[in-house]
């Protein structure tokens, strides 16, 4: 009988698994296959709530990985059919980590990827730790040439590099409130906290300093949409946001952003991106004023062997009576990840070079000019995943160097987190 009812749930007769299955149960309440048969049987019936209890069943039943992957997989299946695809997406996550074998812990890794897809709640989740030389963008010297006077001025406490371990968290949210062929629709909240603890070598250069005294933090709500264009290549959309910054505890800004961006496939692998913004902020306090252009384009392709490929170019503009918020920047950027690792670990690299300008600035006549590059690796172990999730490891180094010394930096850090595997 057993037999027969998982032969009728296969073929799609799921009245007759049904009823079969529910015999088998009343003989032994323990059957573990008859629970899940009768699950897959109920949610083909549109029985949600049935398919729901008899999975659940199954897993109290499951003793071993196999039965237990099983048991969740069934669970999963029946809370996304019953429209609740968040805990469906979790007990994915829990028949991934608990699969057998490769093959079957690529179905559900295909799972979870289509619920994804089709559930409106996408929430993200971030947490890393980095230690770094410089928590603080101070200079690199220790003294520096002010004013135009031919003899320099020795930097002290805040004003030098100070080295410690920066602490972030961030979490956002968004509901996807229509969805068609040719529309979606978003709502999005987000929070983020930043904050830094001092080295030893940092509380002895700047003894009344903290690290909270660096410490950064926002939130936002954002509303966009994206509209597929004639021929299915091509994506235009727009998005606006509101939110506020703070620094050290104390509000810093509140911003309105409004923005625009287009994607269009070029081939089967490539894809073009541009997008352009503008930014108003209205400081708090003693915080200046500034109104913000951003415009980049991108390319990305992936290639043949699977490793993908991205090259972009930003443009910043921005407007203030402030001088240290009044500049214009160019940024080229990057970027080179794997698709195979390399031993226990895939791999993705950056790279990126700026240029800034002010026209004034209050230190020299001849404004300020800033040069920087930035390059970064970053592993991701791949073999130490757990529910979907694996640890990265990102090495960083930057530099930037200006006419005026006091604005020359570089910065070494290794930053510790957590990525998805899927």
């Amino acid at each position: 009988m057993r037999e027969l009812a998982g032969q009728a749930a296969l073929r799609g007769q799921a009245s007759v698994a049904f009823d079969l299955s529910e015999a088998l149960i009343s003989r032994d309440d323990t059957d573990l296959n008859a629970h899940l048969i009768r699950s897959r049987a109920a949610r083909d019936l549109g029985r949600n709530e049935d398919a729901l209890r008899h999975a659940r069943r199954g897993w109290s039943l499951a003793d071993d990985a196999q039965s237990q992957y099983a048991a969740a997989l069934a669970t999963a299946q029946a809370l996304s059919s019953d429209g609740r695809r968040t805990s469906a997406q979790f007990w994915l996550r829990r028949a991934i980590e608990l699969a057998p074998n490769e093959t079957l812990k690529q179905r559900a890794a295909e799972d979870l990827v289509y619920v994804r897809r089709r559930n409106p709640w996408s929430t993200q989740l971030r947490f890393s730790v980095a230690p770094s030389s410089n928590i603080n963008n101070g200079s690199r010297n220790d003294s520096s040439e002010l004013f135009g006077l031919p003899f320099e001025f020795g930097l002290e406490g805040e004003a030098q590099a100070l080295s410690g371990v920066e602490i972030s968290t961030g979490f956002s949210t968004r509901y996807r409130l229509t969805e068609n062929d040719r529309m979606r629709r978003d709502l999005t909240f987000g929070v983020s906290h930043r904050t830094y603890i001092l080295s030893e070598d940092a509380k002895d250069i700047a003894p009344d300093a903290q690290g909270t005294d660096f410490a950064t933090s926002s939130a936002y709500v954002a509303l966009g949409e994206s509209h597929a264009l004639s021929g299915g290549t091509a994506r235009l959309g727009w998005n606006a946001q509101l939110g506020r910054r703070w620094y050290a505890g104390d509000p810093l800004l509140d911003y309105t952003r409004i923005g625009a961006n287009y994607r269009r496939a070029t081939s089967k692998r490539g894809q073009v991106s541009a997008g352009i913004s503008r930014e108003g902020q209205d400081g708090v306090g003693s915080r200046d004023d500034a109104t913000i252009l951003r415009a980049s384009l991108g390319y990305g392709i992936a290639l043949r062997n699977g490793d993908q490929v991205s090259l972009s170019t930003h443009a910043v503009q921005s407007t203030s009576d402030a001088d240290y918020l009044d500049y214009d920047q160019r940024t080229l950027s990057a970027s080179y990840t794997m698709a195979k690792p390399v031993g226990p670990a895939k791999l993705d690299f950056g790279i990126s070079i700026s240029e800034k300008h002010h026209d004034a600035s209050s230190l020299t006549p001849d404004g300020r000019d800033e040069r920087a590059i930035e390059a970064r690796v970053t592993a991701a172990l791949t073999e130490m995943d757990f529910y979907g999730f694996m640890p990265t490891v990102t090495l960083n180094a930057e530099k930037t160097d200006t006419n005026i010394d006091l604005y020359e930096t570089e910065n070494y850090g290794i930053q510790l987190g957590v990525r998805s595997a899927f």
